[in-house]
């Protein structure tokens, strides 16, 4: 997370006090979110950083979870909304260097919902009120991070999505496991997620950035014996397979509580300059509709 902050500034107290309200009906959403990416010559994030839900659940990408107290939780609410005024910036996005990454903040509580980027802001001239609220972004960031500094356990979950690229880059003198599953082949799950690679009469190792760099088009949503078939072969949430002497480099990508809920992933790749989830399908498309 960056912290480049121009100038300094005192709390702004000059809004109505917003009381702080949560849906109770809907607890699967987060009401914050944090993402990192954009960058012209950004890595692609296969999760968000942070994601804090309307109970205290909070989950640190897809590894760690822990608990805000009902009172903390407020707390971090009411500096977010009050004292930082995030929901009344008048400026959205604050980076004025298309190729350097940024820090994506996502809030939607008091019935209402802003999106804001904070990266290398103030290389070139920005007013008074641009400033200020940059800084007001910066440190409310670092509150957010300060707050999530309980004990924390392995996120568990048993709902994942599978995200396939054609590899290029694997070894074929080592052993890879073949591809486990009989409903479709690695071919078609990569076609459908990142559509075909382009033709290049002088390499055959073309390849695309999706995956790579960029997002796919969909991730395909895993029944459990799926992924059970998958664990059983792979070391780790990311490994190579072998198909008909091709290779493809295969993720599992453990769903967060809301993912499972609207069957999309919230990811964050390169040359972005705002969110687009993923949407889950549960076969692939075939060939004639399928894209990157």
């Amino acid at each position: 997370m960056q912290n480049n902050v121009v100038g300094s500034t005192q709390p702004q107290q000059s809004a109505p006090r917003q009381q702080i309200m949560l849906n109770a009906d809907d607890p699967a959403q987060p009401i914050i979110r944090t993402l990192y990416g954009g960058g012209l010559h950004g890595t692609l994030s296969f999760s968000p950083q942070i994601s804090i839900y309307s109970d205290g659940t909070y989950v640190l990408g897809v590894e760690k979870k822990g608990q805000l107290a009902s009172d903390s939780l407020q707390t971090l609410l009411d500096t977010l909304a009050n004292t930082y005024n995030l929901f009344d910036f008048s400026r959205k996005q604050f980076s004025d260097i298309q190729d350097q990454n940024s820090t994506y903040l996502q809030l939607a509580f008091n019935g209402k919902q802003t999106q804001l980027q904070y990266g290398t802001f103030g290389h070139y001239q920005a007013n008074a009120q641009d400033r200020d609220e940059y800084t007001r972004l910066g440190k409310a960031l670092t509150a957010i991070s300060e707050a999530l500094t309980g004990p924390t356990e392995p996120y568990q979950t048993n709902h994942y999505a599978l995200l396939i690229r054609r590899a290029y880059g694997a070894d074929p003198t080592a052993s890879h496991p073949a591809w486990p599953l009989t409903e479709y082949t690695a071919e078609q799950a990569a076609y459908s997620e990142c559509g075909k690679n382009p033709a290049n009469e002088n390499t055959p190792n073309l390849e695309t950035s999706c995956l790579k760099f960029t997002l796919p088009a969909h991730g395909l949503l895993l029944t459990s014996e799926q992924v059970q078939q998958f664990k059983e072969v792979m070391k780790g949430a990311q490994q190579d397979f072998e198909e008909n002497g091709n290779y493809y480099t295969v993720t599992l990508r453990p769903l967060l509580p809301d993912e499972q809920a609207n069957h999309r992933l919230a990811m964050f790749g390169s040359a972005q300059s705002d969110f687009r989830a993923v949407p889950l399908l549960q076969q692939p498309k075939p060939e004639q509709e399928s894209g990157s």
